[in-house]
């Protein structure tokens, strides 16, 4: 907001920006116009009818109704032209009467900085009365050519004279205005002005403001207060003339009898501008008034400033405006929480609060938020016409779809009293369902070794299978697979108790078989082509592509990947040489999916899981769920580990999956209360549990229903190896190892450090979390840029989290990339890929909710750069034999 300020009250850099300003419309001489149109409008009178023009009468700006409407467009228009050269200067006022005591040491006129601030440089200490000292030393004034009548610069500087009479000797019995005749001003003068609209008039408020009224040597006023009159005479020198603009002080004192004006506004807001009309011309409340440049500067269009001029003193009261006297919650999906805002537009010059009244009809299902029932607002001072200020509300999604009952609620605010009523709507939708498209690739190539102890399509059995286990019910799934042609295996349709589509998925993918060649492009229009024929039962859509090798059948993704739009996720099996790389960064950045490349993998236990990560991470942002945390491990046997993760007040559910390489792990969750709840009796409490291919996962609404409600805070999982089930698998793996020797080097691990494990915690959530990469090209030398996001109820999440990326350089080295929160809740960095090969990325946030929980959420990433990516050779038609090494 344009916050006028009291001169003494800038800070050091808005002092200076402000002096900086105004040298710099002096300087290109913009300011000098000022000075022109002033003393134009002082040379332009403006008789009544009847009356005899007098130049000591009445002229545009001065001894008529018009004094205060002209010279406040004139302060805002050189407020605007100094926020040309600094876009958030205000004008200043100079509240003389504080100085009344003393003007001559006023610390306006300070010149030496071990003192205070320097202001406005000091008194004319020239030869002829020029100003050397301050800002503005040195400037040239324009005068009056008595010959022409015209305006000639003068060179010297500025001339002050402090305590000037101007040849009238009584004047010197009172020195400034005073507080209290201030004070007096406003209070007791409600009429703005009378007839004859000039010096003469009685009873007016403007005419005691300028300083005609009453006359300066009325004795029961000590020579008369000349409010503002007697400051242009004190001060002297150029202050005096028409041409008082050559001196910025002039417009210190016009802000502050400006302000002067305005508090005598709201003192008496039922007293009208006057005269209406009948007036001399220019003076008439609808006149359009000379020597200004604003359109349709008329002194109508000045009275309601704070709206019409976009400025405030820092003395005013605040004017307080709701945007909108409803507060609309649309579509919100079931049991999630939205927050959505009250909106007020707010022009003030200090501090403001709004404050819910008490017991005013505030009820479920609407509710006030963690931020609490007020919101106190410190304006900015900036060239902003107004402040948005907003108080929060919440509503969270019914158990059913249709329209929420309507809420009221007043809201108060607490400087004026104002009482605003709001109406409250909303209404609630189903919950996000979505449709999963699986294309898996079957090409030969898929029974050669991962690298992990097990072939490819081994990989893709339990990674897939998981998924689809993991599917919420409501959700669905179909399949189709590839090698050199399409296959379609399963429709698209819902998951459900009772339904058999999960299994006929499960069964489709564990009857794939490796063989033939590869047409990814194939592929990924039929998947599209099953989305489209039975998508439409499912609010959100998602194609996820595996492949494991170059294409080398058509069609090519070339000609395919122009003709999908839905949401596309791709996971390349292999190096970035061993995959079509480039198609697939093109077809997934082109739908908001991604790309995420294996690499190449080995027997480490980050290997052994990231295929079925990839796959589960994929299956949260299809949902839009965020990870949490996603930590790999070890079960020693007979020890216990812990798994920490971190729950909010903001989630609404969790899911936490356990993946192990063999099926021989116990499990317990432990609450932040430290309640530890064993597998068998999370049933009880509400909580799903389903083992799968090797993984157990459970799945619980939030709060938990144990104690007072387990939420927010440090959970854990309790992870144990079942020693009589590991027996079986070491037995198991020790007969296998005999059979095949080969097989050795996975019953030595397994004995000597024990069972494999990844925990993947997850949270349908209203804090959200999204993160992408993306690429100035393919080759070596690009640049790799991290952009993600955070939001907490629809709201950014500003200045309460950091985002790093952890970044894995193809040769293994890490690097740690803080991401700058570049706008609210919005963060980016990027990194140099210097070399050829898979860059892998994990995007961790931390933080801490409103609520003053601490959060954690991440994403995984790749980028991949080769020589020659920009300009991949064209696929050509082969074979897996011929194309794939």
């Amino acid at each position: 907001m344009n916050i006028r300020k009291n001169i003494y009250n800038l800070t050091p850099q808005e002092l200076a920006d402000f002096q900086d300003a105004l040298n710099a419309v002096k300087a290109d001489g913009s300011y000098d116009d000022f000075i022109r149109r002033h003393h134009h409008a002082m040379m332009t009178e403006t008789p009544a009818s009847g009356e005899t023009p007098h130049p000591s009468r009445r002229n545009v700006a001065h001894r008529g109704p018009a004094f205060a409407p002209w010279h406040r467009y004139f302060c805002r228009e050189l407020e605007l032209l100094l926020q040309k050269k600094k876009p958030h200067v205000t004008l200043p006022y100079w509240d003389w009467s504080a100085d009344a005591d003393s003007p001559a040491t006023a610390a306006l006129w300070n010149t030496d900085p071990a003192n205070g601030p320097v202001y406005m440089g000091g008194d004319g200490d020239g030869p002829n009365g020029e100003v050397t000292t301050g800002p503005f030393a040195g400037w040239t004034a324009l005068i009056e050519d008595l010959a022409t009548g015209g305006l000639v610069p003068r060179p010297g500087g500025i001339l002050r004279a402090f305590g000037s009479t101007i040849g009238v000797p009584d004047l010197d019995l009172v020195l400034f205005p005073t507080a209290a005749q201030v004070e007096d001003a406003i209070q007791n003068w409600p009429v703005y002005d009378t007839e004859p609209w000039r010096t003469a008039s009685v009873g007016s408020f403007r005419n005691r403001l300028e300083g005609w009224n009453p006359p300066p040597f009325a004795p029961e006023e000590g020579g008369g207060s000349q409010l503002h009159n007697r400051v242009h005479i004190w001060v002297g020198g150029d202050m005096g003339p028409g041409t008082s603009p050559n001196d910025p002080v002039f417009f210190l004192h016009h802000c502050n009898v400006d302000r002067l004006w305005a508090r005598w506004q709201h003192a008496h807001p039922t007293s009208p501008y006057l005269p209406a009309s009948g007036g001399p011309l220019g003076h008439n409340l609808g006149d359009t008034m000379e020597h200004l440049v604003t359109t349709d500067a008329t002194p109508a269009r000045s009275l309601d400033y704070r709206r019409t001029l976009g400025f405030i003193y820092d003395t005013d009261p605040p004017l307080v405006e709701a945007a909108s006297a409803t507060v609309h919650f649309y579509n919100v999906p079931m049991l999630e929480t939205t927050w959505r805002p009250a909106t007020f537009r707010v022009r003030a010059g200090s501090p403001v609060t709004l404050e819910v009244v008490p017991g005013s009809g505030l009820a479920a299902p609407y509710a006030l938020t963690s931020l609490g029932a007020s919101v106190t607002h410190t304006p900015a001072v900036n060239s902003d016409p107004f402040d948005i200020v907003r108080l929060w509300f919440a509503f969270t999604g019914e158990g059913a779809a249709g329209p929420a009952a309507g809420g009221t609620v007043k809201i108060r605010c607490v400087e004026t009293g104002q009482v605003f009523d709001f109406v409250l709507t909303a209404n609630t939708i189903e919950r996000q369902s979505t449709g999963v498209v699986f294309s898996l690739d079957k090409s030969g190539s898929m029974s050669r070794p991962a690298g992990t102890g097990t072939t490819r399509m081994d990989m893709l059995h339990e990674a897939a299978s998981r998924c689809v286990e993991l599917i919420r019910d409501g959700s669905g799934a179909g399949m189709i697979s590839f090698d050199q042609d399409a296959h379609p295996e399963v429709k698209l349709a819902p998951f459900g108790p009772g339904l058999a589509q999960r299994a006929d998925i499960l069964a489709a993918i564990n009857a794939l078989a490796p063989g033939g060649d590869t047409s990814i492009g194939d592929g990924v229009e039929a998947a599209y082509q099953t989305l489209a024929a039975n998508g439409t039962s499912f609010t959100d859509h998602a194609i996820v592509v595996l492949t494991d090798g170059l294409e080398n059948q058509p069609k090519f993704l070339s000609e395919v990947s122009g003709l999908i739009d839905a949401r596309t996720f791709a996971i390349g099996l292999g190096t970035a040489q061993e995959v079509s790389t480039s198609a697939l960064t093109k077809l997934t950045n082109g739908t908001g999916g991604y790309l995420l490349l294996t690499d190449a993998l080995g027997t480490d236990t980050d290997s052994y899981f990231r295929l079925s990560k990839y796959f589960q991470q994929i299956l949260a942002s299809a949902g839009n769920d965020s990870v949490v945390t996603d930590p790999s491990g070890v079960l020693p046997v007979s020890e216990l580990v812990r798994v920490p993760f971190e729950l909010t007040e903001a989630d609404i559910e969790a899911t936490l999956t356990v993946l192990t390489d063999v099926s021989a792990v116990d499990l317990k969750l432990e609450t932040p209360a430290g309640d530890v709840i064993p597998e068998a009796d999370l049933a009880a409490l509400g909580v799903s549990v389903q083992h799968g291919t090797n993984m157990v996962f459970c799945r619980f609404r939030l709060p938990l229903p144990v104690g007072v409600g387990a939420h927010g805070g440090t959970w854990h999982v309790h992870l144990r190896a079942d020693e009589g089930a590991l027996r079986e698998e070491t037995d198991t793996r020790r007969a296998s190892a005999e059979k095949d020797p080969a097989r050795r080097a996975d019953l030595d691990r397994l004995t000597a450090h024990g069972p494999r494990y990844s925990v993947s915690v997850s949270s349908w959530s209203n804090l959200r979390f999204g993160a992408r990469l993306t690429q100035s090209s393919m080759e070596p030398g690009a640049t790799l840029r991290f952009d993600a996001a955070l939001t907490e109820y629809g709201r950014p999440v500003e200045g309460r989290a950091e985002v790093v990326a952890e970044v894995r350089r193809p040769d293994g080295v890490l690097m740690r990339v803080p991401l700058d929160e570049e706008l609210p809740g919005a963060f980016t960095g990027d990194v140099t890929a210097a070399m050829a090969g898979v860059w892998q990325a994990r995007i961790r946030a931390y933080g801490h909710t409103y609520g003053q929980t601490r959060f954690t959420r991440e994403q995984q990433l790749t980028a991949a750069v080769l020589v020659g990516g920009d300009k991949p050779p064209a696929p050509r038609p082969g074979s897996d034999q011929t194309e794939k090494r």
